[in-house]
């Protein structure tokens, strides 16, 4: 093998040696120096000793031989490229492999390690040699040399040795692999950390993947090498970090991840070699993995059985959390140069120089320049970093370095960005930030402006230098950015690429970093004005792109410079290119979110769990695509709803995982933000799903709150950005009122609201809803009859109180704060408050807390005492506080008398509320009272009473201002009553128990305690005198008379009487007062109980409504299993049915997939904007202590306002059902229940008309509430149309549509009713829809005549052709350009076409149609129109004639009249014998008296069309459902076309119908593709399954629609064609004459199915019109003129020439049409119909269809960062950055589609203004005038996307991929389809639609293909490669030839040697009796010429780069700029 590689390649060097001949050396040597003498002799000594070598034999000789070269080598390092030009390499390889180990085992490894060292020095630091060596030799050259040294185990460790040797160019490594056998595994970890210190760069990286290639290689008995070579790799990784990107570049992780896989379960593989394998594997993915990699992780992670390899699991959660970008790993000496950008000197405006760097080792000696600004020879300005990490400046104004204030760190991305301003204020300055945030600054006057151009050097290529560092990118800006903007840059990161031109920069921001942003500008805007930032976030940077001077980034394509001044962007030195992307992004390409969403979904253990989430929350963290994708699948709540059934999985891991995104941090807990507000409100704020949790983590989830609120530093930021637009606390308040958490977590839960309460202690957010909810639930009510328990399931009504008395504690503690309390008492009538929360019979719990609460407010305000009275307070207090007396009671009462808050156990001295005493008194008289009734039954518990007596008589011993409170009659009085009550009641008893005689001398004892004491009024004396006396009898009976009291020394004698009646009629006055107040509390108490019930319900219903659209969230999981998914799961064959999407002339054949969830690849735009909003600094965020308006004049009367003070609208939201499916933004302006056709089904649903879409929703219904609920719930009197079969179990669709979609709709009858409206959209669908009353389509047809009134002065689609509805009738052929009628036109006019179409456009139809300018078909289908048939309803179908008559023939003659029906006659009187029973019929019928008919049977009816399109859902469903649910006899169903036919024109006793426009437009309703089980015939025994095709078919249903339509579109046809328009439509429609008249109930006006009462008789009558049909309506009352046949006959009338009939006659025009200019290849050309003219596009540009002034521009290259731009008038308007688009077309003038880098196909609107701004439009685009909006992104490529093309017509897209498919979308809805497999492996490059017929093609550089709609293969042609060259493939181009209809169907092809080549497609080569096989035929190619009609010569022919037929022209286009025209003579 060797000796046939060992070629005289020095011949093709040319190599000069420096040195002369030695014949001449002798006559020169003086003109030698000894270094060029010495140098010139190694040479020679090189090229002898190479030689010798080459013909060396025997090992020994070879070792000699390779010592003097390795020798020469290591001299002098000139002597390398001699050794390669003498094919050194090749010799030496040569040598190892012919070493064969058999020889002396010395000298075989002394020769093996000669070789492996020469190879090392021939390629140290050799470019050249490297470079031959890799690409002319190849390292799997060398591979196969060493095969026989690395099989033979002698030898095979020491060979490695020296490979690895090799490698890292260091042979003291050559032993590594040198163990003894059986050394244990640590022993050969530790043999391999010893060689680990000599680990320096891997030099030569490929030697390493040939080491790893032999593992397979070695044996199975020696493990050991084995891990030691895995072992190795993993060290050589972790040595330093460019051998890290390198090993990771080689690709090894595909095959390792297999083989890891694979072996796990391998017994024979010891563990640690697993283990270590896994430790390899997750270090080579820990910088980057490629799409491919990702693939196959995830891929293997999901097992078949939907269950999750827990290993696999693992190291996906361990590359996740990789944050490397795509950089430049430079090893000093290394830089990255730019220069010749004609940059004269510094920018005179100042700069700002940007990097994202990574230092991983310091320089060791001297500062290491990162930037330097040279102008000549002089350095203008330089920043450093030194040893030690810090920065110095340096500056041509300067006298030397300084160091600023400013260090980085190692091992970390940071951000510098140094801002130099020429004019600053007075002093120039220059300022450097690091991460954002100003460092340090330095005035330094500005360097002057020079003439000469700049050079920019990023690094240091001097050789003393030693640095070790990354770049992610770097700018230089022709402006000094602002001190805010660094920061914005800083928080996009270091994926971050692009350049800064997007006005939505902000939607690059991860939520990490906008929110550090928001925590900056909330503090920002107390300090300074931070206006550049706010506008940034809003508006974009506002940095021009010619302000870039330059943008460096791996993507950025340069130039090896080897020290050479090159211009443009060069490296030089030790720089490597890291391109490995991170597993996030990775992610983002292969599904996006729903992968990882997948993961969690089957998490089914606690391990799997935590790490899914870990890898959801790594993968959407730093991605914003991710981000976006996450909330466009409302992926946050689907984790939610996931984890609630999971949630006993979720362990301590898996819950700070989840938080950890979210923003907490719990290793510094006071850096905890909110990061993700979306994120956060879906999952942690699932208070259902944490509290079905273990009790840990509820414990940890309700702890939380503090964490955010309280421990935080950015707890402000986290109140006031986050938990202030949450609405937390109701939230949490309806969790307390659920029984989710036990009561042991009550405390808690109440605790977290306290805290959220209390951080946002505002009157809507915490205030009202805290006391609404303990108003309702501090006190038992009776639940009533509006009781919410049948709606509610879990509320938990038994314990409501308890949690309301928690949570009244948690509400008094919070008062406690002084700013709370203002808060509180401006929002709501504290004095009021609290009697509402006290009650009537308050618990002891909530009394201790309006205790409480008054002791707080009485401390507060010195008002409150006398605002509580006027609300009767203490008199109701006095009322309500018996029933909760106990020792906590007494406790808070006394502390209200002294004023203490806090509770204090020894007696109060002072008297702070003296009012509380009666309530205390009252009190005592209750307990007393309670006592005395126990007595009589002798059990007495009085340790209340007690305790309440001891606490009095201290009190009243103890303090004098207690004692001076009895000075109050009233308060004297309370104590008289309660004494003398209870004095009467146990004084008749006759014996007293001990406890009650306790009782009673302690109340004796305190009763001459008051009576003693100066301050009690003498006539009160004298009472208690008396009752102690009562007293004293009934505890002493005997000594009754012997009294010690002597009352009068104690009271006096004057008496009182008077005062005391005052005193009683006082306290009667004030109770009918308190009575009052009482009721109004109990009224306001009833009122607020009613709205939180109503709020109870209102959010429960939400909750169940939020569960159930969770339940239907499924689609986002489908994508990934459904066909090319990324785990495919389901293997059946796809069904398929018939899509409602018309295509031109409302022709239905496109297929879409049956009983498949439709995966919605749908974006909103605004989804997911980064919450980063401006400060607010106005005095809304400050707390206005306004005085209330009750503070001054507070009583009864004025306070009956205040009742309202917690009221509250409930708005029960009736439309929450379908709320969900609305636009962002959209509102409801009018909704009606309908019935929605489709054929024989009316599906019930919700016809909505919003305020910017109209919706048509299946399945839903509003009642007689109006309220939107289940079709399925509802009574069949909402929604059943008469007549109608209703479907509630099929497709359940919610579809939806722009209001500038509608472009018409027409009143239509269903079943003859006139209550139907059709509505007609752009997007070529339909929707057909039935009203229970008329009145309710007029009232619908008003609003959509508003819409169109609206709209109708905008653009249409195709200006200047869609000036009506049926535009091919205004002429398109004004113009010569246009010439013929252009297809393309024509094909956009689906149902747009037909809709509006009416009588008074008849005539010019009529007109058209007789001159040949549209087809037969076109007319018929307007004719169908027009007459009210559409495809949307069976019983109304489109009409088609039967055309043919011979079914037999093996071949169909179109020439002769016998090959047709006669279509003069009706179906039923084709023949004679059906003439005449027609004949009798009716005959018959008349003389009966009877109305007469020809036939009973009709020509057209709904069982007729489900009858023909049985093998085609949904009609076979359809025909099902007509027969009762099965299917009918075999005999009787459509099996044989020609039996079909015999049936309805020969049969007498057959039928008359009439064909439907499929059997000239679909083949696939002839083929039973879904296997249907028919059954089998009787009289033939045969099983029914396609039908059977006439023999000139070739059993090819495409074949038969294409010769039927030729047949329609035939002489013969055109000729009668009128005749049979008469029959149907015309004249003769009802005439007896010509056996035309038809059963009297299929004519329109002979059945009102709503005067039929009777159901029976009404569904009999239904019946009638399934089975007879419908006649259409009659729209001819003439004879039908007849069509204009003279001249070619397939071409319009007065066209002579077509390219189909005469190709041959094509010539190339002699102008040019249009010129791009050289450089410039047409790519694309586009149609103006205004300026009439084609438009050339250049690569990466496109214009806007017929908006010439419009353009969008795109680069392809990574490098820019994807932008997307649109311009008007060549004016910037708006830039989309990180589109990475590769290839784009408009579907029309308001839909883009773009293919992408990243696999993906984007749908885009175009919005102009606010007229046609769609939902998802944001504000600045709804102001723009032209701007892109993304729709959809479309999933199934699993590479770049290289073409795309689309169909508004077909509303289908195609796109080409590197994968080597093509991928069908469908447009309107945004969903994958299917593929077409080209199956070569390579680029599908090129994609073309037939806008007319629907055809694809598809090309690629081995093979043009040719499908139908649906993807069914027509023909196909291998290409010959040899055409293509390194640039273009073997076709570079396609175009279909454009008509409404041509018998010819041509394919256009460029080619790059300068050819056209016209293709069509037949069978004419199918052998006799076989299926038709379908061949590509060639009508001509032409040959391009030049400029001057010459033919370009031979090797200068320029590529055909685009094709575009219009009309009856082809327009070709070229590399060289240039477009040229085809035309046909005149």
């Amino acid at each position: 093998m060797f000796r046939t590689l060992l070629t005289p390649l020095s011949a093709r060097f040319s190599f000069q040696p420096s040195s002369p001949h030695p014949d001449s050396a002798g006559a020169r040597s003086n003109e030698l120096s000894p270094e060029e003498f010495a140098r010139d002799v190694l040479i020679e000594i090189m090229r002898n000793s190479v030689e010798r070598l080459k013909v060396a034999e025997g090992l020994q000789v070879n070792i000699e031989a390779l010592t003097e070269i390795h020798r020469i080598l290591s001299e002098d390092s000139c002597t390398k490229d001699v050794f390669r030009e003498m094919d050194g390499f090749l010799v030496v390889l040569k040598i190892l492999s012919t070493t064969q180990p058999e020889q002396p085992a010395t000298q075989v490894l002394e020769a093996t390690q000669l070789v492996f060292a020469i190879l090392s020095e021939a390629l140290y630091e050799h470019k050249q040699n490297i470079a031959y060596f890799k690409t002319t030799v190849g390292y799997e050259t060398l591979s196969q040399a060493m095969v026989c040294l690395v099989s033979e185990p002698k030898t095979v460790q020491q060979t490695l040795g020296f490979l690895v040797s090799f490698a890292l160019h260091n042979f003291a490594m050559s032993g590594i692999f040198n163990y003894t056998p059986g050394t244990e595994y640590a022993g050969l970890d530790r043999n391999i950390r010893d060689f680990e210190p000599a680990f320096g760069l891997l030099h030569h990286p490929e030697a390493f993947l040939v080491l790893y290639n032999f593992l397979p290689v070695i044996s199975v008995d020696n493990p050991a090498l084995r891990y030691s070579i895995y072992k190795l790799l993993e060290r050589v990784a972790h040595r330093n970090h460019r051998n890290h990107c390198v090993l990771n570049g080689l690709g090894l992780v595909d095959s390792l991840f297999q083989r890891y896989c694979d072996n796990r379960a391998d017994s024979d593989m010891p563990k640690p070699e697993r283990q270590v394998v896994q430790k390899l594997l997750r270090k080579l993915i820990d910088v980057g993995t490629t799409t491919d990699e990702a693939r196959l992780m995830f891929q293997r992670a999901v097992r078949s059985d939907d269950t999750l390899d827990a290993d696999v699991l693992e190291i996906l959660r361990a590359g996740m959390k990789v944050r490397w970008p795509e950089h430049f790993s430079l090893e000093s000496p290394a830089v990255l140069r730019i220069s010749g950008y004609n940059i004269r000197g510094m920018p005179q405006a100042g700069f700002t120089f940007m990097i994202w760097l990574w230092i991983e080792k310091f320089p060791t000696k001297q500062a290491h320049p990162l930037f330097v600004c040279t102008v000549g020879d002089r350095k203008h300005i330089a920043l450093n970093v030194r040893p030690d990490g810090a920065l110095e400046c340096e500056s041509s104004t300067a006298s030397g370095p300084v160091v600023l204030k400013a260090t980085i760190n190692r091992s970390r991305w940071t951000h510098l960005a140094l801002v130099h301003y020429p004019h600053r204020g007075s002093a120039p300055t220059i300022r450097l930030f690091v991460d954002g945030a100003l460092a340090d600054s330095v005035n330094w006057p500005y360097p002057r402006v020079g003439a000469a151009p700049a050079t920019y050097v990023i690094g240091d290529n001097s050789e003393t230098t030693t640095m070790s560092w990354s770049i992610a990118s770097a700018y230089l800006i022709a402006a000094p950015l602002s001190d805010d903007l660094p920061r914005f840059v800083h928080h996009l990161g270091p994926r971050y690429v692009a350049r800064f031109q997007a006005t939505d920069l902000v939607k690059f921001l991860t939520y990490e970093g906008s929110t550090a942003l928001n925590i900056y500008l909330l503090g920002a805007a107390q300090q300074h004005d931070a206006k550049h930032l706010t506008h940034a976030i809003r508006d974009g940077m506002g940095i021009a792109e010619s302000a870039i001077l330059f943008a460096v980034n791996p993507a950025t394509q340069m130039e090896y410079s080897d020290g050479r001044e090159i211009p443009g962007i060069t490296y030089d030195g030790d720089v490597f290119v890291a391109k490995s992307g991170c597993l996030d992004l990775a992610m983002w390409k292969i599904g996006g979110a729903a992968v990882a969403l997948r993961l969690v979904q089957l998490a089914n253990n606690q391990h799997e769990v935590s790490r899914a989430l870990g890898i959801l929350a790594d993968g959407v963290r730093n991605s914003w695509q991710n981000s976006e994708d996450m909330e466009r699948l409302r992926g946050y709540e689907i984790v939610a709803e996931m984890l609630r059934v999971k949630s006993q999985f979720i362990n301590m891991t898996g819950f700070e995982t989840l938080f950890e995104f979210l923003g907490l941090n719990f290793r510094s807990p006071d850096q905890s933000t909110m990061v993700n507000t979306v994120a956060y409100r879906a999952i942690a704020l699932d208070f259902q799903l944490w509290s079905s949790a273990r009790k840990e983590i509820q414990q940890m989830h309700l702890e939380h709150f503090i964490t955010l609120l309280q421990t935080s530093k950015h707890k402000r930021f986290n109140v006031k950005q986050r938990i202030a637009k949450m609405g937390v606390v109701r939230k949490m308040l309806f969790v307390l009122q659920t029984s989710w958490y036990q009561q042991d977590m009550l405390p808690f839960l109440v605790e977290a609201i306290k805290v959220v309460a209390q951080a946002h202690f505002t009157a809507d957010d915490a205030i009202k809803p805290i006391v609404s909810y303990l108003a309702a639930n501090l006190h038992e009510v009776d639940t009533g009859t509006a009781s919410p328990r049948s709606v509610i399931s879990r509320i938990d009504h038994g314990n409501a109180q308890s949690k309301a008395e928690l949570l009244l504690a948690a509400l008094v503690s919070i008062l406690q704060s002084p700013p709370a309390y203002q808060r509180f008492t401006v929002t709501l009538p504290l004095p009021r408050i609290c009697l509402l929360l006290l009650g009537d019979r308050p618990s002891s719990a909530t009394a201790v807390q309006v205790l409480r609460l008054l002791t707080i407010s009485l401390n507060t305000s010195s008002s409150f005492s006398k605002k509580f009275e006027l609300a009767s307070g203490w008199n109701i207090l006095k009322m309500a506080l018996p029933y909760a007396w106990n020792e906590d009671v007494q406790r808070a009462a006394f502390n209200l008398v002294a004023g203490h808050v806090d509770e204090k156990t020894s007696p109060p001295q002072t008297v702070v509320c003296p009012q509380i005493v009666p309530a205390i008194f009252s009190s005592l008289k209750a307990g007393l009272e309670t006592i005395a009734g126990q007595a009589a039954n002798g059990s007495v518990f009085n340790a209340d009473v007690e305790r309440l007596l001891e606490e009095l008589i201290v009190m009243h011993s103890s303090s004098p201002n207690f004692r001076e409170i009895f000075k109050l009659q009233g308060n004297t009085h309370a104590f008289v009553d309660a004494f003398k009550t209870f004095v009467a009641g146990v004084s008749t008893y006759r014996e007293l128990d001990y406890a009650t005689i306790r009782v009673l001398e302690k109340l004796s004892h305190l009763g001459l305690s008051i009576a003693l004491d100066n301050a009690v009024a003498a006539s009160q004396k004298q009472e208690i005198m008396e009752i102690l006396q009562s007293a004293e009898t009934v505890l002493n009976p005997r000594a009754s008379q012997e009294t010690t009291i002597d009352s009068v020394a104690v009271v006096g004698g004057k008496s009182r009487r008077r005062r005391i009646v005052s005193v009683r009629l006082s306290i009667q006055l004030g109770e009918g007062t308190v009575k009052r107040s009482m009721a109004r509390i109990h009224d306001w108490r009833k009122t607020v109980i009613a709205t939180e019930r109503k709020r109870l319900r209102k959010t429960v219903l939400d909750l169940r409504e939020h569960h159930r659209q969770m339940s239907m969230l499924t689609e986002w999981a489908d994508l990934l299993t459904a066909e090319r998914g990324l785990w495919v799961r389901d293997t059946r064959i796809r069904r398929w049915r018939l899509d409602e999407t018309e295509g031109p002339y409302r022709v239905r054949k496109k297929l879409e997939p049956d009983n498949e969830k439709i995966v919605s690849s749908k974006v909103d735009s605004r989804s997911r904007m980064p919450d980063v909003q401006s400060p607010d600094t106005g005095g809304k965020s400050k707390i206005r202590l306004e005085v209330p308006p009750w503070s001054d004049s507070y009583d009864i009367s004025s306070s009956d306002a205040d009742d309202h003070h917690l009221e509250e609208e409930i708005i029960d939201d009736k439309h929450r059902r379908v709320r969900h499916e609305l636009e962002p933004g959209d509102v409801i302006e009018a909704a009606s229940t309908v019935a929605r056709v489709s054929g024989v089904d009316s599906s019930p649903g919700l016809f909505i008309f919003g305020r910017t879409h109209i919706y048509m929703l299946d399945g839903l219904v509003e009642n007689d509430d109006g309220e939107v609920i289940d079709a399925h719930d509802a009574p069949k009197r909402l929604f059943f149309v008469p007549g109608s079969i209703v479907e509630l179990d099929g497709p359940q669709r919610a579809q939806r549509w722009n209001r500038d979609q509608v472009i018409s709709f027409c009143d239509r009858t269903f079943l003859f009713r006139d209550v139907a409206l059709e509505i007609y959209f752009k997007d070529s669908r339909s929707l057909l829809i039935v009203f229970p009353e008329k009145v309710q389509r007029q009232a619908m047809n008003e609003r959509l005549g508003s819409i169109i009134a609206t709209f109708s002065g905008t653009e249409q689609l195709t200006p200047g052709l869609l000036l009506s509805p049926f535009s091919p009738l205004k002429s398109p052929m004004v113009s010569p350009l246009i010439g013929r009628l252009s297809a393309k036109v024509s094909a956009t006019l689906s149902a747009k076409v037909l809709s509006g179409f009416g009588l008074d456009e008849l005539s010019t139809a009529q007109r058209k149609w007789q001159a040949r300018e549209i087809s037969n078909f076109t007319y018929l289908s307007i004719l169908n129109q027009i007459s009210g048939r559409t495809p949307s309803d069976a019983t109304q179908y489109p009409i088609f004639p039967w055309v043919l008559s011979d079914y037999a023939s093996e071949k169909l003659n179109l020439d002769a009249d016998s090959s047709f029906r006669d279509l003069t006659q009706p179906m039923g009187a084709l023949t004679p014998a059906r003439k005449e029973a027609a004949q009798s019929r009716y005959e018959a019928l008349i003389s009966v008296e009877e109305k007469p008919f020809h036939y009973g049977t009709h020509f057209s009816s709904s069982m007729i069309v489900c009858h023909f399109l049985i093998r085609l859902e949904p009609y076979s469903h359809m025909f099902k459902t007509l027969q009762g649910g099965d299917w009918d006899l075999p005999d009787r169903l459509f099996s044989d076309l020609k039996r079909a036919y015999e049936s309805a024109a020969v049969d007498i006793r057959g039928d008359v119908r009439e064909l439907i426009p499929e059997f000239f437009a679909c083949p696939e309703f002839l083929e039973n593709s879904a296997n249907l089980d028919f059954g089998v015939q009787q009289n033939t025994g045969e099983r029914i399954h396609d039908v059977k095709l006439p023999p000139w078919a070739k059993q090819d249903p495409f074949l038969f629609i294409l010769l039927n339509r030729q047949a329609l579109e035939s002489k013969y046809v055109s000729e009668h064609l009128p005749q049979w328009i008469d029959l149907i439509w015309g004249c003769k429609q009802r005439d007896p004459e010509a056996l035309n008249v038809f059963h009297p109930l299929s004519y329109e006006g002979s059945i009102d199915l709503d005067t039929i009462t009777d159901e029976l008789e009404r569904e009999a009558t239904v019946g009638i019109i399934h089975n007879f049909g419908q006649t259409p309506r009659k729209i001819f009352t003439e004879p039908h003129p007849e069509r204009m046949m003279h001249g070619n006959s397939d071409l319009p009338l007065g066209t002579i020439y077509g390219i189909a009939e005469d190709y041959h006659l094509l010539t190339q025009g002699t102008r040019t049409v249009r010129d791009l200019g050289p450089g410039s290849a047409v790519r694309e050309m586009i149609l103006d119909v205004i300026s009439q003219r084609v438009i050339p596009c250049p690569a990466g540009m496109l214009y806007v269809p017929s908006r010439p002034h419009e353009s969008i521009e795109w680069d392809s290259g990574l490098a820019s960062g994807g932008q997307l731009k649109t311009l008007v008038d060549r004016r910037l308007i708006q830039v989309v950055e990180a589109t990475f688009c590769s290839c784009a077309v408009f579907a029309d003038q308001e839909t883009l589609v773009t293919g992408s880098l990243d696999h993906t196909v984007r749908l885009w609107r175009v919005n102009r203004g606010s007229h046609n701004a769609s939902g998802y439009a944001t504000q600045r685009q709804r102001e723009s005038p032209f701007s892109l909006t993304p729709t959809h992104i479309m999933r199934a490529h699993t590479s770049e996307v290289v073409s795309v093309t689309a169909s508004r017509a077909w509303s289908l897209v195609v796109s080409g991929s590197k994968d080597g498919s093509a991928a069908l979308w469908d447009l309107n809805r945004g969903v994958y389809v299917r593929s077409i497999q080209h199956g070569d492996g390579t680029e599908v490059h090129a994609v073309a639609i037939n806008e007319s017929t629907g055809y694809i093609a598809t090309c690629s550089r081995e093979r043009l293909c040719l499908h139908t709609i649906n993807a069914r293969p027509i023909a196909s042609l291998r290409l010959d490669i040899t055409l293509a060259s390194h640039v273009h493939p073997p076709i570079s181009s396609l175009a279909f030839l454009e008509r409404e209809y041509s018998r010819v169907g041509v394919l256009a092809t460029g080619a790059p040697d300068g050819s056209i080549t016209l293709r069509t497609w037949n069978t004419d080569e199918t052998p006799a009796g076989q299926k038709a096989q379908w061949r590509f035929a060639t009508l001509r190619v032409l040959k391009v010429k030049n400029a001057d009609g010459e033919r370009h010569p031979r090797g200068y022919m320029p590529c055909v780069t685009a094709l575009k037929f219009v009309g009856e022209t082809l327009y070709h286009g070229e590399d060289t700029g240039k477009v040229f025209s085809w035309d046909l003579p005149d």
